[in-house]
């Protein structure tokens, strides 16, 4: 089941933008090089941060946004930035 970590910033990775009317987000110019992992706090280094310019289903709140994913070195835990819940949905690996 996808974890929620709480962020209204999107741990500096992303930013909010609109487009037509509708939420979305933006990478953020100067974002982190790691996240904190939501259950130990270990930094987990960032590889690569896309837009879903197509449009994603949030795991959490099953609605359809352009949202991010941010992917990490050596772990294989993504991350989707939601602009509708506003959070950073964990999801595992495969």
């Amino acid at each position: 089941m996808p974890q929620l970590g709480p962020s209204s910033t999107f741990g500096g990775v992303f930013v909010h933008s609109r487009s037509e009317g509708r939420a979305r987000l933006a990478r953020h110019p100067a974002p982190p090089p790691s996240l904190p992992d939501p259950k130990t706090g270990r930094a987990l280094r960032i590889a690569t941060v896309e837009i879903a310019g197509a449009g994603a289903i949030c795991p959490a709140c099953e609605e359809r946004s352009e949202g991010g994913f941010v992917s990490f070195v050596a772990d294989l835990r993504m991350v989707y930035a939601c602009p509708q819940c506003e959070a950073l949905v964990w999801m595992r690996g495969a």
